[in-house]
């Protein structure tokens, strides 16, 4: 299993589907079970409740018991938690994750959700989205292949401005020297002047008509995605 997913599935997916109660219970339960290892584990609410969370009423009071079976009964019907059957000791039960859960994580919903939120994101404006331009581009000027670090690169609109928008897609890393050269030239122009100019080889002319290719096409995500 792996609980940075686990986590981000929960928070993102479970937790705005359950009330307060319900989210301490069912943390509490994977605790002592899929955390460790275990598909099954027997909680006894009697005691286990005074452990889980502080009530709403008088202020550092514990769920009540009936609290406690009612929730986790609501978290049964929610597909959360299964109770197997009750034992002198307890309730045993197996708990579900996030992604076992119908209707909670779906792949579709997950990769509908990145596209949408990284096609709306600001590389231009927002400081740490453009040193993932920077990362993306291999510390390297996107049009000369210039070594570049997070104290010399700039970020350079492939379709000047106010065509051009800050989206990944219109954005590069660059040294200063090409962007100051390209202007608002189209960028394929411009890799045809670095290469008669002998600042590209032959290759590096290709490879760099290429890239421009996928990065208009959306192909060259920052590395975040």
């Amino acid at each position: 299993m792996d609980l940075r997913e686990f986590l981000v599935q929960f928070q993102d997916y479970l937790a705005p589907k359950l009330d307060a109660y319900e989210q301490a219970i069912y943390l509490y339960v994977f605790r002592h079970s899929r955390l460790i290892g275990l598909e099954e584990v027997t909680i006894g609410f009697k005691s286990a409740r005074t452990r889980m969370a502080c009530g709403i009423g008088e202020k550092g009071k514990p769920m009540s018991e009936g609290t406690a079976y009612l929730k986790l009964a609501s978290l049964q019907e929610k597909g959360c938690i299964s109770v197997i059957r009750t034992t002198h000791t307890g309730r045993l039960l197996k708990l579900h994750l996030p992604s076992e859960i119908e209707g909670i994580v779906s792949p579709q919903a997950e990769q509908s959700e990145t596209e949408v939120d990284l096609e709306t994101m600001d590389f231009f404006a927002v400081p740490e989205n453009r040193l993932l331009l920077l990362k993306r581009e291999g510390h390297k000027c996107f049009y000369t292949l210039q070594a570049l670090d997070d104290s010399n690169f700039i970020v350079e609109h492939v379709v000047s401005r106010p065509a051009g928008n800050n989206s990944y897609r219109n954005l590069v890393a660059a040294s200063r020297e090409a962007n100051n050269k390209k202007g608002s030239m189209a960028a394929d122009e411009f890799l045809r002047r670095l290469f008669r100019e002998g600042y590209l080889s032959a290759a590096e002319f290709e490879d760099r008509l290429l890239k421009l290719a996928q990065l208009q096409a959306g192909e060259l995500k920052p590395p975040m995605f």
